[in-house]
């Protein structure tokens, strides 16, 4: 059994850190909670340093938030920390993130649910971090230890770059030497490889001739690649006068390693990269003027709301009202971005775990509706990720409770039933439905069918679990009728063990 998750709630008022722990322990099942209610108990945390993440307020009465947290990153600068709080400023959060936070989270009554979630993704950045920097150790110590040449080259046979190791082989201090002198016919071997078809690689054992006039035997690997457009030579060089026959299959080997090591290190940290820009933008840039807007129309409602007449206190409302659905599409996106570019992990999830702990968090929306949620147990279990999971079946399960006729209770069936490899989960409502002809649209981004009056939405959530269950090697699909109710169904592959 994997080691609970060891989490360190910083916050005076103890219902918070009730809220905040419970909210955890839905999406942690191994979790260790450490309670922290003053300086004392910090610097005892500290010192022992037996915790993963740390939640933490901003306002303390024995200490701020940026305090804790450039404690935190002091003593283990891996350690995600999480600011969850209603007392910070755009500045401090700016600052906070300057000085190693990991995320932000407004102490909202709707956002304690966004805690765990933020805690997870800082988790996967951590060990997404830690994996890309094991693979450059790797790569380091392998170049270390097996001195072959690397060098580029353009159409024209020109020298762009080369590493040290080329440069000893032929004697020469830098690649235009090489160019001056003609010690490596790269026009030559551009041109052979443009005469094949793809792909256009080759292998071959040289004689060539060093600086000095000496010769030695080498095997050269040579690629046409394309760079931004731009046709070029990459390649190899090998030094195997004394191990011609011996070692080639080893270097052969060496060198086909160390490029897919070199390109699997630049895709993580591209891809990570990408993620963590997106997010900041998203999160600070796009949020930071709507908190201002929110803010104050609140402010004006809560001021000036008994003195304004009917007309624009219906105007402010449609400020507020619209700033709230602003700040759902932005993290709807945000959650599309990461299913998009994140990696992920596949295993044995249990759809019954899965669907208790979505209902657990619609339970407000289920209880405003008066829904009624009928499951047919027992669930199979399914090769999946449980947190990508969650999101596709709780945006599933929201629009099955949503789009229903007024006046009408919704009523939601579930089941789920074999076909071959695959498990089929049916969710089924009795809603509006669908229209055959707009059955696939409902799936694209930004797909709206009815009007914000009708119903709210932000138009992503169809999408969000279609590319989640994309990634999770699965189908999502529908079957309905204008009028007549939905069965939405998700396809994922089934696993021959039990939890």
């Amino acid at each position: 059994m994997a080691n609970p998750l060891q989490v360190l709630v910083i916050d005076d008022n103890r219902s918070d850190r009730a809220l905040v722990i419970r909210e955890l322990r839905r999406e942690f099942s191994h979790l260790t909670v450490q309670e922290i209610v003053d300086a004392k108990d910090f610097e005892q945390a500290i010192a022992k340093g037996n915790f993963d993440v740390v939640v933490t307020d901003y306002q303390l009465g024995w200490s701020d938030g940026l305090k804790i947290l450039r404690t935190v990153k002091a003593h283990y600068p891996r350690c995600p920390v999480i600011m969850f709080t209603n007392t910070g400023t755009e500045e401090i959060a700016v600052e906070a993130l300057k000085s190693g936070l990991d995320d932000y989270v407004l102490k909202q009554p709707n956002r304690y649910i966004r805690v765990p979630i933020a805690v997870r993704v800082a988790l996967e950045r951590l060990e997404m971090h830690q994996r890309a920097a094991l693979l450059e150790i790797r790569l380091q110590g392998l170049l270390n230890q097996v001195k072959i040449g690397i060098f580029r080259s353009n159409s024209d046979g020109t020298l762009l770059e080369a590493n040290p190791a080329f440069l000893d082989l032929l004697g020469i201090e830098s690649p235009n030497q090489a160019n001056e002198l003609n010690l490596l016919d790269t026009l030559g071997y551009y041109k052979q490889l443009m005469e094949q078809s793809p792909p256009q690689q080759q292998e071959q054992e040289v004689q060539l001739q060093r600086r000095n006039g000496s010769l030695f035997w080498a095997l050269l690997t040579t690629t046409l690649n394309t760079v931004e457009g731009v046709p070029v030579l990459d390649g190899l060089l090998e030094d195997i006068t004394e191990r011609k026959q011996a070692e080639i299959a080893l270097q052969q080997l060496t060198a086909t390693l160390e490029m897919r090591i070199r390109d699997r290190t630049a895709q993580l940290e591209a891809t990570n990269q990408a993620l963590e820009e997106f997010t900041y933008s998203v999160s600070h840039d796009l949020r930071a003027p709507l908190r201002i807007i929110y803010g104050f129309a609140q402010l004006l409602l809560e001021d000036l709301g008994e003195s304004l007449n009917s007309e624009h206190l219906g105007f402010l409302q449609r400020i507020i009202a619209n700033a709230n659905r602003l700040d759902a599409l932005i993290s709807d996106l945000l959650t599309y971005s990461r299913l998009r570019q994140t990696d992920i992990s596949l295993e044995p999830v249990s759809l019954s775990q899965v669907l208790e702990n979505v209902l657990a968090q619609l339970e407000p929306d289920i209880q405003a509706r008066q829904a009624q949620i009928y499951v047919e147990k027992p669930l199979p279990v399914v090769r999946a990720n449980r947190f990508i999971l969650i999101q596709v079946l709780i945006n599933v399960l929201a629009n099955a409770i949503k789009f229903v006729a007024d006046k009408i209770q919704p009523h939601v069936r579930i089941w789920a039933n074999q076909r071959g490899k695959y498990i089929r989960l049916w969710i089924q409502d009795n809603g509006i439905g669908i229209d055959v002809k707009q059955q696939q649209q409902i799936f694209n981004p930004f797909t709206r069918l009815h009007s914000e009056e009708e119903y709210s939405g932000t138009g992503i959530g169809l999408a969000i679990a279609r590319k989640g269950i994309e990634r999770l090697g699965g189908k999502i699909g529908v079957e309905s009728q204008s009028g007549h109710g939905s069965r939405f169904w998700i396809e994922l592959p089934t696993v021959m063990e039990s939890l």
